[in-house]
């Protein structure tokens, strides 16, 4: 009972994290539209009203898109830390920020040339998108990890 109530657990803050990672990654776009020379990701003048109503689904493809992307990497690395009982930040940060700066430049149009200002700003800005999202993951699930192999004595 505990092993799968332990596996909801982090299926729950799987799923947390990836939400994170989006709304981290729209905030951040968001902030990177404050450098000088951006591109004006957030520009609502160039936004055109048809995104409003698009908005929606384009965001659960996203959300499916990142879940599709980092389930395998995400499912290797929680095995790991679980057997382990890994319980350090860094364990979950690092990884998913490596994951998401090179699906980034693996997948970005952008980089097809090699990297101009804009790419790197791109590319930091899903690293650290991925890091937040590790923190999440960390937070509700990661300091618990490998908790369900050890047997709780009562107390005498």
């Amino acid at each position: 009972m505990r092993i799968l109530k332990r596996i909801l657990v982090m299926v729950g803050a799987y799923v947390v994290g990836v939400l994170g990672f989006c709304a981290a990654l729209a905030l951040l776009f968001g902030v990177a539209s404050l450098l000088p020379d951006s591109l004006g990701y957030w520009v609502l003048p160039a936004v055109s009203p048809a995104i409003f109503v698009a908005a929606p689904v384009a965001g659960l493809f996203v959300v499916l898109l990142a879940i599709v992307l980092s389930a395998g990497p995400a499912l290797l690395i929680l095995s790991v830390t679980e057997v382990l009982g890994w319980r350090s930040p860094y364990v979950y940060v690092v990884p998913t920020a490596l994951l998401s700066a090179a699906v980034y430049l693996e997948l970005s149009p952008r980089t097809i040339g090699g990297l101009d200002g804009a790419g790197m700003i791109e590319a930091a800005v899903f690293g650290l998108s991925g890091a937040c999202s590790g923190l999440i993951y960390w937070a509700i699930a990661g300091r618990q990890a490998g908790s369900w192999r050890h047997s709780v004595r009562p107390a005498l």
